[in-house]
């Protein structure tokens, strides 16, 4: 077993794929997740690296490489969940495509996937400002978070037939690829699927190459707003776990940190993890190297993992 470590992490800082994966292996490590923030540029170099077999690849984050080259990176330039915007929804269905065409040639099987948002941004937002104000434990909290679940039950339904129609179209063609397309858990209580969402799309396309991703930072923070039990989700949903982002959330609502000293218990997670699923660090972009060390340590003697 191995612990990745995503290129988000330092790619923004090297012009050159070669001197990125070099920092990255003067870590200790020789498997990463591609992140979205990876250039067409990086790519051919980190293809040559994994081709002769000094790196491995468990998993690509879609879109990557960057589809937007000099404009704005993140993992969300396009949506497959979005009926309004149909030009970008026809963008997106492209784009994973091409993002798992990408990691089947890395040898990759596992594409991570941003699916979209439901329209309640702003009480989304509101939710996640009470607790940073320390007002989680107050009836104010408790009336406005049953608005807000409210609320998107009604928004989200046009996002999720939008979903079901995506993963149609998707789904058949990943499977000839031979990549399985995880839907990751996003921290704010606007992201499309939640977790009931995610269970229900796991039904409908039982047996296709379709997982969820669990980030277990966003997990602890969707725990910490009251929206999911971080350990049930986990024991509930452990069996169509694709993979995990691994990092740790400081107080209130800071994720991306590297533990130990935050607010996930890793200890939890230890049943889950598993020889064929991959593990990936996910430190904050720049994240002092001595942070990222002290991290895999950490979660080397928690997990029982060797170095």
């Amino acid at each position: 077993m191995r612990i990745a470590i995503s290129t988000n992490w330092n790619s923004h800082l090297h012009e050159s794929g070669d001197a990125m994966l070099d920092e990255i292996a003067a870590l200790g490590f020789d498997t990463v997740e591609l992140g979205y923030a990876l250039s067409f540029g990086q790519a051919d170099a980190v293809e040559k690296r994994v081709k002769s077999g000094e790196f491995r690849v468990c998993s690509v984050h879609a879109f990557c490489p960057n589809p937007v080259p000099g404009g704005r990176f993140g993992p969300e330039p396009f949506s497959i969940c979005d009926a309004d915007d149909l030009n970008g929804y026809r963008h997106g269905i492209e784009a994973v495509l091409s993002s798992a065409r990408f990691a089947a040639r890395m040898g990759a099987r596992k594409l991570v996937l941003h699916a979209g948002r439901a329209p309640v941004f702003r009480a989304a937002n509101r939710l996640s400002d009470m607790v940073r104000r320390g007002k989680r434990a107050t009836p104010a909290y408790a009336r406005r978070l049953a608005r807000f679940q409210e609320r998107r039950f009604k928004k989200s339904h046009e996002a999720m037939d939008t979903l079901v129609e995506s993963l149609e179209t998707l789904l058949p063609q990943l499977e000839e690829i031979g990549v399985v397309l995880c839907l990751e858990n996003l921290p704010s209580g606007d992201a499309v699927p939640n977790e009931a969402e995610m269970e229900t799309l796991l039904r409908i396309f039982d047996g296709a190459p379709l997982a969820c991703w669990h980030d277990i930072g966003h997990g602890q923070i969707r725990h910490e707003l009251g929206l999911v039990h971080h350990a049930g989700l986990v024991r509930r949903m452990a069996s169509r776990i694709g993979g995990f982002h691994v990092h740790d959330v400081m107080p209130p609502l800071q994720d991306h940190a590297m533990p130990p000293g935050g607010l996930v218990d890793f200890s939890m997670l230890s049943p889950f993890v598993e020889k064929d699923v991959p593990l990936v660090l996910e430190p904050a972009a720049g994240l002092p190297a001595q942070d990222i060390s002290r991290a895999l340590e950490f979660l080397r003697g928690v997990w029982g993992i060797a170095p």
